[in-house]
C-alpha cells in the first residue's frame, strides 16, 4: 500500500506517520523497529503506540507484531482523488452491469416465447 502511495501520489515515507496497536506483553521498541524496516517509515515518525489494557479474557493468540495504522500528512487531497477514482470505477461498473442486465432481459423474453 505504501508503494502504491509513493507511485500514485509521489508520497515520501517521511510524510507518513505510523501508530501501532499492541498488547502489554509485547516490546514496543522492537515492534516499531520491525515495522520501520518493513515499511521504510523512519522510527521518528512513529507516534505513541496504543497498548490494549489487560482484561480477564486474556487473548492468547495475539498478533506477534501487532497491527499498524498509517496516516499521511496533508492526505486530504489524496483521499479526494482516491474517492474520485472509486466513483469513476463504480460508474463504469454500473454501465457494464446495466448492459449485461439488458442483454439478459432480451434473452429471457426471447426464451419465454
Amino acid at each position: 500500500m505504501i508503494k502504491w502511495f509513493r507511485v500514485s501520489f509521489g508520497v515520501k515515507t517521511t510524510q507518513l506517520k505510523a501508530y501501532l496497536n499492541i498488547y502489554p506483553q509485547q516490546n514496543d521498541e522492537k515492534i516499531k523497529k520491525f515495522w520501520s524496516d518493513l515499511t521504510g517509515i523512519p522510527l521518528k515518525n512513529f507516534g505513541k503506540s496504543f497498548i490494549k489494557p489487560l482484561s480477564k479474557n486474556f487473548k492468547k493468540n495475539n498478533l506477534y507484531y501487532g497491527t499498524i495504522k498509517i496516516r499521511m500528512s496533508r492526505g486530504t487531497d489524496s483521499m479526494h482523488r482516491v474517492f474520485g477514482w472509486i466513483k469513476i470505477f463504480l460508474e463504469k461498473l454500473k454501465i457494464n452491469i446495466d448492459n449485461v442486465e439488458t442483454k439478459w432481459n432480451k434473452l429471457r423474453t426471447e426464451y419465454k416465447r
